[in-house]
């Protein structure tokens, strides 16, 4: 099959039966994260709404906190790789160009995360725009670029489509995915400082916090990078293990919380995040450790959301890490093994092979040393990076409706277009 026109799905509408609430969804999966994909005119008359929506699908309390929630009652699957909702659009500027805008949820509160992009679920939106027509495929290669609104990053898709048709994307495997399903490509356009506007956004390769040296990097998503044996760990840590480390825990929140206000890290409204904010921050900044690789990669990771130890690496941090690992003077540059040096004279790719959980993720950046002005002193070293790129899988777990239970009474009278009785 190869969709020229939109499919019936665009055209769905939520629709209400008594108290229960109908609204249409894809549910997916994009590399090691899952979550549902919601066509934005969707929301037509419920902008009001949309975190309501969103909650109730996921299964998130719809107020406050609520300590141990499983999610039983909707989509997500408590860990945060699995609370992912991506809301896509056509941008109105730019033709053939898609928006993606990112919530972020957590399982045990109401709070939605707007800052960030998810390199992960992103590569379910290629396979979700061609299915639904609004990409026309091409033999070969079938390129499609998304503006994510979050981090105003663009990614450009790549999805191997050798005969033009749907059915026929070319499959891969990736860590931490058993099988091979749709693979596709992303580069992440201009990826340095996605939410700072800086590689280094302190000012330095390295700081000391709580006498513990960390590089602070912001590239496709800000993170502090720290040494394993300086936290007393040896790098191969088991996920459980890790996160049932309560003092470990607690300790990367201090660290992350300084980092992140050393950082200057905002709000989605512009606002300087508080101490407060950072420490229950579900989303940034990312926190990952590193030590020596042992299993053929150039270096080995463990990396947390920042709340809790991740099983893999996402993809938006190892770009990160993989930028880290080519900055001279970095904790990362440190502990790399068997990366030949950025150029200082002309962009050119490098391949960072990062060892986790799941595996070992590859990332392709391309870029080249920029040299510091001469000040009379140290100059943090500085990168032009136009583009990083991995590869991911994507499928489909089903598309339909999601019904709403025990929606409200402002929802079930927006959907239905008349007051209630």
């Amino acid at each position: 099959m190869s969709r020229s026109t939109p499919s019936p799905y665009l055209q769905a509408k939520a629709s209400v039966c008594g108290t229960t609430v109908s609204f249409p969804v894809f549910y997916m999966r994009g590399g090691t994260s899952t979550g549902i994909v919601i066509w934005e005119q969707h929301f037509c008359g419920l902008s009001d709404f949309k975190e309501e929506i969103i909650r109730k699908i996921m299964g998130v309390p719809d107020a406050g906190e609520r300590k141990g929630n499983k999610q039983i009652s909707g989509l997500g699957r408590g860990v945060a790789t699995s609370n992912k909702v991506f809301i896509v659009e056509p941008h109105a500027q730019e033709p053939g160009i898609f928006k993606t805008t990112l919530a972020q949820l957590a399982a045990e509160k109401s709070s939605i995360d707007w800052s960030v992009n998810c390199g992960n679920m992103s590569a379910a939106i290629p396979l979700y725009l061609m299915t639904n027509g609004l990409v026309k495929l091409t033999k070969g290669i079938t390129q499609v670029s998304l503006f994510n609104t979050n981090t105003q990053v663009t990614t450009d898709c790549r999805v191997p489509t050798p005969t033009g048709q749907l059915e026929d994307i070319s499959p891969t495997e990736i860590p931490g995915v058993m099988g091979a399903f749709p693979g596709v490509e992303l580069s992440l356009r201009n990826p340095i400082g996605a939410k700072t506007g800086r590689l280094l956004p302190t000012g330095a390769a390295k700081d000391v916090i709580d006498g513990i040296e960390v590089s602070c990097v912001d590239v496709a998503v800000p993170m502090v990078i720290l040494k394993a044996e300086q936290l007393g760990l040896v790098g191969d840590e088991a996920i459980d293990g890790l996160n049932a480390n309560h003092a470990l825990i607690e300790r990367l929140r201090s660290i992350w919380v300084q980092a992140g206000l050393n950082m200057g890290l905002k709000t989605k409204s512009g606002a300087a995040m508080t101490a407060e904010q950072l420490a229950a921050s579900e989303t940034i900044p990312k926190v990952c450790f590193v030590s020596k690789p042992a299993q053929g990669g150039h270096i080995r990771a463990r990396y947390f959301t920042p709340q809790q130890a991740h099983n893999s690496l996402a993809v938006t941090g190892g770009c990160c890490l993989a930028a880290a690992c080519l900055t001279p003077g970095t904790t990362a540059y440190d502990i790399a093994q068997g990366l030949l040096p950025l150029s200082t004279t002309s962009d050119e790719e490098r391949m960072v092979a990062m060892e986790n959980p799941a595996g070992i993720l590859r990332a392709r950046v391309f870029g080249r040393l920029k040299s510091g002005p001469s000040q009379g002193m140290y100059a943090p070293p500085e990168l032009s990076l136009p583009w990083a790129a991995y590869e991911r899988s994507a499928q489909i777990f089903m598309q339909g409706y999601a019904q709403i239970y025990n929606a409200s009474r402002g929802l079930i009278q927006a959907v239905g277009g008349r007051p209630l009785k």
